[in-house]
């Protein structure tokens, strides 16, 4: 995955959002952000993202069934789908890639938990091993 990829924010916390959108842009990352549901569907339908983060409770319509219906659609585009949750099985249900524990912090620490199904690919295993090795 190249440095410029997309990377769609979706969460309702406005300035957890910033401050990532912040970090991501800094490792030369395009960002898109959204704070529904609703939104989240459209963007990542309209726009492409290579990486969604996605927070599973969202106003309008959750994360959770966010994620199902990109998974289920024809043709879906190759975007992985990251939860933000501690509910890892839950994430993997719903048809998740992946998860990350967002643990609240209004400054994003990128990972304090870390767990995929698979061995980590593509955009985020990238940016995790830059941000580890510069640690």
């Amino acid at each position: 995955m190249t440095r410029n990829a997309t990377i769609l924010i979706a969460d309702e916390d406005l300035i957890w959002i910033q401050s990532m959108a912040r970090l991501l842009a800094g490792e030369g990352y395009r960002v898109l952000a959204a704070r529904t549901g609703v939104d989240a569907l459209y963007q990542a339908r309209m726009r492409g993202p290579d990486l969604i983060l996605l927070n599973p409770e969202l106003p309008q319509l959750s994360g959770w069934d966010v994620c199902r219906r990109l998974k289920r659609l024809p043709g879906a585009s190759g975007a992985k789908v990251v939860m933000l949750t501690l509910r890892g099985e839950a994430a993997y249900r719903a048809g998740a890639d992946g998860y990350l524990v967002k643990a609240g912090q209004v400054e994003p620490t990128l990972p304090p938990v870390r767990v995929f199904r698979h061995p980590a690919q593509g955009i985020l295993s990238e940016f995790l091993n830059r941000r580890a090795m510069a640690a």
